[in-house]
This record gives C-alpha cells, sequence and structure tokens, in this order.
C-alpha cells in the first residue's frame, strides 16, 4: 500500500493538505487517491483536483489513482551522482565484458554505474542494447556500432532516466540474453531496492523477460535503504560488488546459485 499514514484528526486548509500530499508522496515515493483522502478527510474528487493543481506546478505526476513524485525520484541528485566513485564505476562495469556475447540482447538499466558502458561494448559485433537510460543511449550511439532500443515514458526531471507511468509489456516486444541492472540499496535480506516506484515496475518486467540477470552493486549500497523492492539477490545470475557481498547478509547462503565478481575497492 503506497503512501498509508493516519487519518488526519483536525481539518486541513486546501493550502496545508496539497504539503501534506508532496510531504507523502515524498516520503514514500507514491500514494493513493483513496489514501490520501482518508488521511485528509476528504473525498477522492477533491484529492483530484489537488492533484491536478500540483501537477500544474511541476511537484507530482499523475497515475492511475497514485500520485507519485514528479517525474521520478531519487535520493540524491544526478549531478552529485555522476561525480561521486568515478573510477569505481568504470572498474566494475569493466567487469561485465566477460557476460556479453555477439549477436546478444542486452538490456541496461539506470543509474550513472553504467556511464562508461559503452567502453565494454564498443568491441562486441552484432549487439541489440535496449535501454531506459538516456546517458547510454547516448554514449553507446557516438561510441559503439550496438543497435539501440530507447524505451520511451518521462524523463527524470535533471537527470537520464525515463520512467514509464503504465505497464511497459515488455516481454512481448523482448526476450533479453542479459539484463544488467543496479539498485539503489540492497537490505540484509537481500532485497534489492530502488527510491522510485515506475523505476521498480519496469525492472520487475525487465528480470521478468530475461535469460541472466546481472546486478551491479557498490559497496555502500548495502548500508542504504530504500522503499521499493524490485528483486531479490537469489535472482542474480551474477553480482558484480566492491565487497563480499555474504558479510551483509543475515542468510549468505541464497547467493550460493550467485556467481560473485568482486571488484578491487582500491583497483591494485
Amino acid at each position: 500500500m503506497l503512501g498509508f499514514v493516519p487519518r488526519s484528526k483536525a481539518k486541513l486548509s486546501a493550502e496545508e493538505r496539497r504539503q501534506h500530499i508532496v510531504a507523502s508522496i515524498t516520503r514514500f515515493g507514491g500514494a493513493s487517491v483513496v489514501n490520501l483522502a482518508q488521511e485528509c478527510g476528504v473525498t477522492s474528487q477533491t484529492i483530484r483536483r489537488d492533484l491536478q493543481e500540483l501537477k500544474g506546478q511541476g511537484l507530482i505526476q499523475k497515475g492511475h489513482g497514485l500520485a507519485l513524485a514528479g517525474p521520478g525520484s531519487t535520493a540524491i541528485a544526478y549531478q552529485e551522482r555522476n561525480v561521486q566513485h568515478i573510477e569505481l564505476k568504470r572498474r566494475l562495469t569493466a567487469r561485465l565484458a566477460e557476460f556479453i556475447l555477439p549477436g546478444s540482447a542486452i538490456f541496461v538499466g539506470l543509474g550513472t554505474t553504467f556511464n562508461s558502458i559503452h567502453e565494454v561494448l564498443k568491441d562486441h559485433a552484432r549487439l541489440v542494447v535496449a535501454t531506459n537510460n538516456l546517458g547510454v543511449a547516448y554514449a553507446c550511439t557516438f561510441n559503439t556500432s550496438v543497435s539501440i532500443f530507447l524505451f520511451g515514458g518521462y524523463l527524470r526531471q535533471h537527470d537520464t532516466a525515463i520512467l514509464s507511468t503504465t505497464k511497459a509489456y515488455v516481454g512481448d516486444r523482448f526476450k533479453f540474453d542479459v539484463a544488467i541492472l543496479g539498485g539503489n540499496a540492497i537490505d540484509e535480506d537481500g532485497a534489492v531496492l530502488v527510491h522510485d516506484p515506475l523505476e521498480m515496475e519496469f525492472s520487475r518486467e525487465v528480470i521478468a523477460a530475461s535469460r541472466q540477470v546481472i546486478f551491479v552493486i557498490q559497496a555502500d549500497k548495502f548500508s542504504s535503504r530504500a522503499p521499493h523492492v524490485v528483486a531479490d539477490l537469489s535472482q542474480a545470475s551474477v553480482l558484480i560488488t566492491n565487497c563480499d557481498p555474504r558479510t551483509k547478509l543475515v542468510e549468505p547462503t541464497i547467493l550460493d546459485r550467485t556467481r560473485l565478481v568482486i571488484v578491487d575497492p582500491d583497483g591494485s
């Protein structure tokens, strides 16, 4: 259930109600019209009018019966993420090379970790790369010979993430040989988590349409938190990271069937 908090006891003014809506979806990543109406003690029609006003201000986006952070939500701004751990991200991404076979259909997900993936793909022939990452599409278009399929939707503000607000039916169009994904956090139970509910839904569709799933996860993600579950690490065919993930998990045996590729954090 998205964005449920106890019902407000005092009647809110229109301005207070709209502040509450924005605060709720910022906290939870999204909130249903029904829950917001219950929390604010008003009708669903009143909430829909509020959402229309907030959408007009660029503060939210509207889904089917939902209010979502607009458009898309992350904990750290793209500009900040883009300059963090650049060399580490390059080393992690470089380890993907052995899993890319000629003629493969590959999905590459969101995240600045994949900014250098064109360096891995440039020497491979007859690849089809599908992505919702505008940065990946741009870099591959000008630096490789791969064929690019770019999924459509909202472009996250000040970011390179493309997000769909409706079911993308990925499995009706693709069967990926490899899906390459990141995550905003990994909890102690091995759940792969993201901040954005739209990213969660799309990534789940991609995983269901993939023969092999590779997660590329920086070590600091194991101490982070995010609200939306994309997958469990037990679903990963390969996990590329710069720590021993078994020391971070309550049940390290969930990785028994996953190939671990551990990159030296200092590059030595």
